[in-house]
């Protein structure tokens, strides 16, 4: 289901070590079947394996870990798939992390963990409306943690584009080992390169029969020098009848 294509070693991420923060705030989470978190949902499928190889390869190649954005070229290709269980990888590992929702125009972390951030999330921390400590919160025994979106933005190219937004990103990685923000696609919104400087390495999440050909080059352009590696969703493996039926389903 997630398969690396290739890593560029090229990026360096900041060195030092993190820890979560402590006091924390704990919400349970009750994810249902839909919401493709492999780790509750089908913790001994294979998917599972697949996000565990990736974490591997990952801390391997940049063990001071970093702030990992994750994108894809068009919408519906799993990128909060790939968000949402990269960072319950590492975490299983132990290795502080927090998930970031930083798709305003269709935030998906809520709707995959089944949690509505009532209080508020990163919205309100870049608007100075509230702190970083008061809106994160712990989602399992694992050192796992998540800055969710309270609602949907039709535009939100000013918080973007706002100094809040490295200071904000600074924070958290001076807390947590590993930072993932579930981004929005590339294509058609220039958001990515707004971003793109302010963060350690970007993973390209594509599509097996979906992502056309044609849209892999612009958006590797957009990422640049940033990329770390490509994830391809939907590879089906031989012999494996769950990889068979996760392939059917719609995100």
């Amino acid at each position: 289901m997630s398969t690396i294509l290739g890593l560029d070693v090229s990026s360096v991420a900041r060195p030092g070590a993190r820890k979560f923060p402590s006091p924390e705030k704990r919400v349970a989470i009750y994810p249902d079947r839909k919401s493709r978190l492999v780790f509750l949902t089908e913790p001994a499928g294979l998917a599972v394996e697949r996000y565990r190889l990736l974490r591997r390869r990952l801390c391997t190649l940049y063990p001071q870990g970093g702030v990992l954005l994750i994108t894809s070229p068009n919408p519906g290709e799993g990128k909060t798939l790939t968000s949402v269980n990269l960072a319950w990888a590492l975490a299983e590992a132990n290795y502080p992390a927090c998930l970031v929702d930083l798709d305003f125009r269709a935030p998906g972390v809520s709707r995959t963990l089944n949690h509505k951030f009532e209080h508020g999330g990163v919205r309100e921390v870049l608007e100075s409306q509230a702190e970083i400590s008061d809106l994160i919160c712990r989602i399992s025994e694992h050192p796992l943690h998540v800055l969710g979106i309270k609602e949907r933005m039709s535009s939100p190219g000013h918080l973007l584009y706002s100094q809040s937004l490295p200071s904000m990103l600074a924070d958290l990685r001076a807390r947590f080992q590993w930072v993932i923000l579930d981004f929005a696609p590339v294509i058609p919104m220039a958001d990515v390169s707004e971003v793109i400087p302010y963060v350690n390495g970007a993973i390209l999440v594509i599509r097996n029969g979906k992502t056309e050909k044609d849209m892999l080059a612009p958006a590797l352009e957009a990422i640049g020098s940033k990329l770390w590696g490509v994830v391809m969703n939907d590879c089906p493996i031989n012999g494996s009848s769950y990889y068979g039926y996760y392939g059917c389903r719609k995100d």
